[in-house]
């Protein structure tokens, strides 16, 4: 019987891969047959070790997504090393711990762009490869 979580030849791109919910996503991904891109702003450098140990291949994209700037090189660093993407995973996100009254205009616009902006133009990226080769799925992660 095929295992249903097989995902042996699928390359994944997972944001925030360098620690927490991304990371142990990476890992899971990577145990489950997947090579994986890791995109955060810092270096992936644990996570990376942990993907390599399971026989995985894995890149580390440095990438600030409070700006949509790096998203069309967090795509084609990947298509690059790895040739297509089957899955990708939101999980960045930031919190500005403030009450709603002091919240300012910098802090709303810093959690909306890191948290929604940035995650709509990086899906919509990722969903042209995806379109181009008939296939992929997109998971989206937040922490309320």
């Amino acid at each position: 019987m095929r295992n249903p979580f097989d995902l042996t030849g699928h390359v994944a791109v997972v944001t925030g891969a360098n620690t927490g919910i991304g990371q142990a996503v990476a890992v899971a991904l990577a145990r489950a047959g997947a090579d994986v891109a890791c995109v955060g702003r810092s270096g992936a450098d644990e996570t990376l070790a942990e993907i390599r140990a399971l026989g995985r291949r894995g890149v580390d994209i440095k990438a600030d997504l409070s700006t949509i700037e790096p998203v069309a090189r967090v795509v084609d660093e990947t298509v690059a090393a790895f040739g297509r993407i089957d899955i990708l995973v939101n999980n960045a996100g930031i919190i500005r711990r403030n009450d709603a009254i002091n919240f300012t205009e910098e802090d709303w616009d810093a959690v909306v762009d890191t948290n929604l902006k940035s995650v709509f133009f990086l899906s919509q990226a990722v969903a042209k490869v995806m379109i181009k080769s008939g296939r992929g799925k997109i998971i989206h992660i937040a922490s309320m």
